[in-house]
């Protein structure tokens, strides 16, 4: 799942679980964080805590954690799932001191992004970048203020072998390349990859992109999305790198 929040805010997932038998389990897919306190928490509401069994920042600028967990379901079918919003009795017990000293409690904040679901062997798998033909057309170039430019492009993209592809959606980066005063590419980003937007055709218009000056050339990434919802590495996606008109 995809989460975003505050640091001391927590939110999970709690599953209902039915067998063949009528037999209903109760599970509580927790967020990442103590993994004893958590246990001690919930172990007496809940049949089963289960702890995130991997956790990474999703890429580009936003905020948002993907929580991976991994739940073993044979024999069940899955009934409900609500939203688990808790903080670990750690953070309880701190605010509860904090509170006494002040005027209310703290606010609460975390946000659910995606839900993903799926079952084992069914991850994707995405095609080498080099497998894509990636182009720019309409490309046009306008002054900006303060010596910038202005970029529109549309950037269209289909697999080299096949017209057919199972991906439902791509997410459009660009990255803002600068050039070093010997003229070489200086492959750190200057401004990180900035998400542009999502489209689920196979192009994408890209209108008055303001380019600063000195910024040599603009890597755009189109981030392919799975069937399952998963989302190919940024640096292994299909690219379109284009040279800043003038540099």
């Amino acid at each position: 799942m995809q989460v975003k929040s505050s640091r001391n805010s927590l939110l999970g997932l709690a599953l209902v679980l039915s067998s063949a038998t009528d037999e209903r389990k109760s599970v509580l897919l927790a967020a990442s964080g103590n993994t004893l306190l958590t246990m001690n928490q919930f172990s007496s509401r809940y049949a089963t805590v289960i702890m995130p069994r991997q956790v990474t920042k999703a890429e580009g600028e936003s905020k948002w954690i993907l929580q991976e967990s991994r739940l073993d379901m044979a024999g069940h079918t899955l009934e409900e799932i609500r939203a688990v919003c808790y903080r670990s009795k750690l953070e309880k017990s701190a605010e509860a001191v904090s509170n006494t000293l002040s005027d209310g409690p703290s606010g609460y904040y975390a946000i659910l992004g995606d839900i993903k679901i799926t079952t084992a062997g069914d991850n994707s798998k995405f095609p080498p970048s080099d497998s894509w033909l990636v182009d720019g057309q309409f490309v046009s170039w306008t002054s900006g203020s303060q010596g910038s430019k202005l970029l529109s492009v549309k950037i269209m993209w289909q697999l080299k072998v096949g017209n057919a592809d199972p991906f439902p959606k791509y997410n459009i980066y660009v990255d803002k390349i600068t050039s070093t005063s010997s003229g070489n590419q200086n492959l750190k980003p200057s401004e990180g990859n900035k998400y542009l937007g999502m489209t689920v055709a196979k192009s994408f218009y890209v209108a008055d992109l303001e380019v600063p000056s000195g910024i040599s050339s603009l890597k755009f990434m189109i981030q392919v999305y799975g069937l399952d919802g998963a989302c190919q590495k940024l640096e292994d996606s299909p690219f379109l790198l284009l040279q800043v008109d003038g540099s």
